[in-house]
């Protein structure tokens, strides 16, 4: 009987060791560690490379992970993760990435903490910020809570490599420490305003500026002819836009003349003609809404070239106003053309029954 317990508890204990073992993370071999830059003011873009990487695939349970301990967020008391005794941390290499052979190297990417850095932005559901930490492109940790709301404290700070095991993250041993200082930052100069061309085209628009200095300002800025007569355009500017009909519109008027004085139905005449002038009235808006939008494009282009913030400004919308109107003074030539077609068609009706009448 003893000797049957004995050889079940035998083999228990065996197992039990096992699971309760500590790998010797000291043998180990150690990676090479390197950051750019070692020092800069808060909402430094910091990289740490961490290159030869060593093969662990063969080494026995319990397995170690490489781990990248960051002190940055500790200034304030936040640690996403607390399996580190305390210390933010989290694993850039990992048993299974070696079984893997994924032995490339580790870039790791972020930004301290600064009130002049830019707010999160959503992207999949989640708040992303330019101080998440990326270990080759991948978001390993998130701040965006303090991303834009704390400066850094000046200071030198360690930033350590180590392994620690698998499955007891806070048994570890350090191999590599590199210091990051951070400098007193000053404010950051508020960025300059670029005039793109948009300034221009309202000042002219509002009558501030006359047409020459309109011409010559988008030409110091870049603009070629075809964009400042898209301009005009976008404005409502352009000559058929000022009430003068363009030669189409002139050629539909004198056919509705010739038919109503050849004997056409001047009632049809004059319908024909209010047809083609409403025609013109949504080709000229359609025209005008196609030329705000390559005058906003221009624009931003220009922005762009100059340095300026990316962020395209959007044109008035007076534009608008100003093609309709342009487009009421053509209504008003072509109605006032039919109003003359039908008269001289009036005058054709009367000239014939006097004729038989007299006949």
């Amino acid at each position: 009987m003893r000797l049957i317990l004995f050889s079940i508890i035998l083999p228990l204990l065996a197992v039990s060791g096992q699971a309760w073992a500590v790998s010797d993370l000291g043998t180990l071999p150690a990676p090479d560690v390197s950051i750019s830059p070692a020092s800069g003011p808060p909402g430094t873009n910091v990289t740490i490379t961490i290159s030869g990487i060593p093969d662990i695939s063969n080494e026995t349970y319990p397995y170690a992970d490489l781990y990248i301990y960051l002190p940055f967020s500790q200034q304030f008391g936040v640690t996403p993760q607390s399996q580190c005794g305390g210390e933010d941390c989290f694993p850039v290499y990992t048993h299974d990435m070696a079984v893997n052979h994924d032995f490339a190297n580790r870039t790791v990417t972020f930004s301290l903490f600064s009130t002049g850095n830019p707010a999160p932005v959503y992207l999949d559901g989640l708040e992303n910020s330019v101080c998440d930490v990326s270990v080759n492109g991948r978001i390993a940790e998130r701040y965006f809570t303090l991303c834009n709301t704390k400066d850094q404290p000046a200071g030198t700070y360690e930033i350590k490599i180590g392994w620690a095991e698998e499955n007891a993250p806070q048994i570890s041993t350090i191999v590599k420490t590199v210091a990051f200082t951070v400098t007193q930052g000053s404010p950051s100069p508020p960025a300059q305003k670029v005039d793109n061309g948009n300034s221009i085209i309202q000042a002219y628009q509002d009558g501030r500026i006359s047409e020459a200095d309109f011409y010559n300002g988008l030409s110091a800025l870049g603009w070629n002819s075809q964009e400042i007569r898209e301009a005009l355009g976008a404005i409502g500017r352009l000559p058929h836009q000022m009430g003068a009909p363009v030669p189409q519109e002139m050629q539909q008027i004198q056919e509705g003349l010739q038919k109503a004085g050849a004997g056409a139905n001047p009632v049809q005449a004059v319908q024909a003609l209010k047809e083609k002038a409403q025609q013109a009235v949504s080709a000229s808006r359609q025209e005008t809404v196609q030329l705000a939008a390559k005058v906003q494009l221009t624009a931003y282009r220009h922005e762009t070239q100059a340095d300026a913030p990316a962020v395209p400004q959007v044109l008035p919308a007076a534009g608008t106003t100003a093609a309709q109107g342009g487009s009421f003074w053509t209504v008003v030539t072509i109605a006032a053309s039919a109003g003359a077609a039908a008269a001289v068609g009036a005058g054709v009706l009367a000239a014939r029954r006097t004729h038989k009448i007299t006949n």
